[in-house]
């Protein structure tokens, strides 16, 4: 069996707002020569550090090998909103089926976020972690039942929430613009860069690290039970293999036509001066998530910037140019200004793009492939938290270990099967077009 990968990808994407703030760090050699270990993982995000970490804990003799495409931690798993979310939105109208359904989603988000939170302690990571809830909000009279509805089933839940309007609202957030938002105790905050990177620095010893290191293809032996991986310097075999790419899994080979990719695109202010803070009512660091689909994306970070993030894309290429990244900042500055509109219009410090990965049922990844061939991913959106998690325990399973993680984990479903392209491409954006449309008044 043999699969094509990412043949060649585009230079190191300098533009993400969450890196720039980290101090510069030495990049690890790409993988050269012919080579062999026993385990190997490819993607240096938060699957697949999280994986070699739980790999190196159950294996402390082996040679464990991480293949990182680019410069490790700086692909999407630095760039998202940085948002650890257990309750999703949804406007509630469960049977009792759907209900448990709902239920059983919670608690793997949940023991995402437990996870991020543990991960965090026990290696000690500053990453501006602020576990004080998140706020789903809407501007739009006609969207308030939105709220209203998963405020009832969040009490079918019994989970701790609140709806706020007016004054307090104002008094929250700083900004007039919302009608009415959602407080919700679980939610978390975080600098995801930092995260990310601070799992990059507390790899275990025996866990070996190549950046700028795409496989090209790999294959499994016709001679062995082991595979081997090629890279543009070197090749590298091994008896066990984790797959931790998330929206580059169709690219691998990894359930096909299963899931597809989103670019999503945010801006990112400088910080705010006294005098300005003063004028949005200095509130507490926040995170607002819009009600409508397609709707904005807002934090007030702990170091006083405001990050907005209110484009997504069916977008051909991994990166956008800076023009590209212009036009999509004009919107982000808009979304900025409407709701904070006593800010400058050269508020705006850096614009970046990154992805997501979805599959048509929210349904995600994790599961062994082939004999000895594993993969986790297909977070629809809850990729720090279910990266983290997901990458832990895709470790364990790989490794024999059942745990009641993986129990939970396992029963979610499977990603459904999408439409052919171009069909899926034209559909994901129609349902785009329509979605934008919706949210007009949410941007």
């Amino acid at each position: 069996m043999t699969s094509k990968v990412i043949s060649i990808l585009p230079k190191n994407d300098e533009s993400c707002g969450w890196i720039k703030q980290l101090p510069p760090r030495q990049v690890q050699p790409a993988l050269s020569g012919k080579q062999h270990a026993d385990w190997v993982v490819i993607g240096a995000g938060f699957t697949g550090l999280a994986a070699a970490r739980q790999l190196a804990i159950l294996h402390p003799q082996s040679r464990i090998v991480v293949l990182e495409a680019q410069r490790a931690a700086e692909g999407s798993s630095a760039r998202n909103s940085g948002f650890l979310v257990d309750s999703t939105l949804n406007e509630g109208h469960y049977s009792a089926a759907g209900l448990e359904l709902y239920r059983r989603k919670y608690e793997i988000k949940r023991a995402g976020v437990l996870a991020v939170q543990r991960l965090v302690t026990d290696l000690g990571i500053n990453c501006d972690l602020e576990a004080k809830g998140k706020f789903h909000c809407t501007a739009v009279k006609s969207h308030e039942i939105k709220l209203i509805n998963f405020s009832k089933l969040l009490n079918e839940l019994e989970l701790n929430h609140k709806i706020i309007e007016g004054e307090e609202l104002l008094q929250r957030l700083g900004s007039s613009y919302y009608r009415m938002g959602l407080w919700t105790e679980g939610g978390v905050t975080l600098q995801p860069a930092k995260l990310v990177r601070g799992m990059v620095e507390k790899l275990p010893q025996q866990v070996e690290l190549y950046e700028n290191s795409p496989v090209i293809n790999w294959r499994k032996l016709s001679n062995s039970e082991d595979f081997q991986l090629s890279t543009p310097e070197g090749q590298v075999s091994c008896q066990k293999l984790i797959v931790a790419v998330n929206g580059f899994m169709t690219s691998c080979g990894v359930k096909p036509n299963h899931s597809f990719s989103l670019t999503l695109t945010a801006s990112m202010t400088r910080p705010l001066t006294a005098e300005e803070d003063e004028a949005i009512g200095r509130p507490e660091p926040w995170g607002v998530l819009s009600a409508q689909s397609m709707g904005a994306t807002v934090r007030l970070t702990k170091d006083r910037r405001i990050l907005m993030r209110n484009t997504a894309e069916v977008w051909p290429k991994q990166n956008m140019s800076v023009a590209d990244l212009e036009l999509r900042k004009a919107k982000h500055l808009n979304g900025i200004k409407r709701r904070f509109p006593q800010l400058g219009d050269d508020i705006i410090e850096s614009t970046w793009s990154g992805t997501i990965c979805l599959s048509g049922n929210n349904a995600n990844v994790f599961s062994e492939l082939d004999n000895g061939m594993y993969a986790a991913g297909c977070y629809n959106a809850s990729g720090i938290g279910l990266g983290v998690l997901f990458g832990t325990e895709i470790a364990n399973l790989a490794s024999g270990k059942m745990t009641d993680e993986i129990r939970m984990i396992q029963t979610n479903s499977e990603p459904m099967l999408l439409p052919p392209q171009p069909l899926l491409r034209w559909g994901v954006g129609l349902r785009l077009m329509r979605d934008r449309f919706l949210a007009q008044h949410e941007q």
